[in-house]
């Protein structure tokens, strides 16, 4: 038996590596202690409620994370500066730093000037007196840390790893972390991806060594491997979907879009009968941002769009001004995805998972959405994204007077069983398919690394 010492950062790390119980089988095997920022914004979720049997908390610096923060930045466009994602990054983060942090980042991006910055802002940052008191105390043999790559903990453990010879396993969380993020301080032991596709972008763009990063699908996505725990007749039923219509899902972005807007034109298509037999679920993305001027969807009466039951409440609260993710359950999003005939969505993982499950797709880009949301502008031409759509039948819809036409062309797809196993295998370069769950093969791996 060996001692683990687990990091969680964020809020989403504890909806994909901690509530699906993914790690939970390391607690049998090993001694294993989690370890939380204390009182901090990041995570907001207590964790006395979460079904784990051990764990502590940190005092986490803002100085130092501050600091931490202004590195990355410059790190970032640097990792940046020779991909074809220069130009929708750097745009990005100039309207996110403003022009002034921008350019401060910018310049000392250099390769000239990045090497002293570096070791200039790492002599201020120091080392976090209460992250080594723990870890002298604990003494971990193992540290594992799931993680978007940007963090609390990120370059802290590394450090730590490294000057004490500790093996640090990290566990790449959303499918963008190694086309758009960077290692500020040194590279973990091993690094967890979801496939061959995020495999090649941690070595290219994060300087990590091909043998350490291994691929073992997503943690979050493991429960689809399994039946759906509710039949899709059963589910369709429950919503009211008649006998034999078909059914659109329109999955919602987190970038701040009027899907109101869309789902109205979807609505008065079914009613102009331009879409036959058809209904839509709206199903609004875990951590949406409301567009000032976006209408309530409750606000408004429907005949032919449906609101997702397991989503209903917590557009609700977002609506009335609640911040923060919401825990959504995969276990849902699978019975509704293996419900659905097809799917239609502003860019979003989802796009994904569902033809993961076969269903076919389309990805809704109208030209004023993407020119007037500079999160869209950036992700539809970051590489994760411009792969996916070169290597995975997707419809792009990039004009309003396209929706209706398009979405006929997605239900008409749908209707051919062939359509529904190529876009499977078309998955398999994002999402390394597996016979054995995410949690046996990290269990193989922490024993390989011990």
């Amino acid at each position: 038996m060996a001692k683990i010492a687990i990091f969680v950062d964020h809020d989403i790390i504890v909806r994909h590596f901690v509530l699906n119980r993914v790690l939970a089988p390391l607690e049998k095997e090993h001694e294993v202690v989690y370890v939380f920022p204390a009182h901090h914004r990041r995570v907001t979720v207590d964790p006395r409620s979460l079904p784990i049997p051990y764990h502590r908390a940190v005092a986490v610096s803002d100085d130092r994370a501050y600091l931490y923060r202004r590195l990355y930045h410059a790190t970032v466009l640097r990792r940046l500066r020779r991909t074809r994602d220069k130009g929708p990054i750097f745009r990005f983060w100039k309207e996110t730093l403003g022009v002034r942090g921008f350019w401060e980042s910018w310049c000392y991006s250099w390769p000239i000037t990045h090497a002293w910055y570096r070791r200039q802002m790492l002599a201020r940052i120091g080392e976090s007196a209460p992250l080594n008191a723990l870890l002298a105390e604990e003494k971990p043999e193992v540290i594992l840390h799931p993680t978007v790559l940007e963090g609390l903990f990120v370059a802290d453990l590394v450090r730590w790893g490294q000057a004490h010879g500790v093996p640090t396993i990290y566990l790449m969380n959303s499918w963008d972390n190694p086309a758009i993020k960077a290692m500020t301080v040194g590279v973990p032991d091993r690094l967890v991806v979801w496939g061959e596709h995020s495999k090649r972008l941690a070595h290219e763009r994060l300087g990590i060594p091909i043998e350490r990063v291994v691929a073992f699908g997503a943690a979050q996505f493991d429960v689809y491997r399994e039946p759906p725990r509710e039949a899709p007749a059963r589910y369709r039923e429950r919503l009211g979907v008649p006998a034999g219509a078909r059914l659109l899902l329109y999955a919602g972005s987190s970038k701040g879009l009027n899907e109101t807007d869309h789902l109205c034109i979807l609505e008065r298509a079914i009613e102009a009968g331009e879409l036959l037999n058809c209904r839509v679920l709206y199903r609004p993305h875990p951590w949406r941002d409301s567009l000032k001027g976006e209408a309530d969807f409750f606000a408004l009466r429907w005949k032919h769009v449906i609101m997702a039951p397991d989503m209903a409440e917590y557009y609700r609260r977002r609506r009335a001004g609640e911040k923060g993710i919401y825990m959504a359950d995969y276990a849902e999003t699978h019975v509704t995805l293996s419900a659905i005939d097809a799917v239609i969505s502003p860019l979003s993982t989802i796009l994904l998972e569902a033809a993961m499950h076969g269903k076919p797709i389309a990805a809704y880009l109208p030209d004023e959405d993407v020119r007037n949301n500079i999160a869209v502008l950036s992700m539809a031409k970051t590489v994760h994204f411009r792969e996916f759509f070169e290597r995975v039948d997707c419809v792009l819809c990039e004009r309003p007077e396209d929706l209706i036409r398009d979405c006929r062309q997605l239900l008409q797809v749908a209707s051919r069983p062939s359509s529904s196993e190529q876009l499977k295998r078309q998955c398999e370069f994002f999402v390394e398919p597996a016979d054995r769950s995410y949690a046996e093969l990290l269990g193989d791996l922490v024993r390989g690394v011990l």
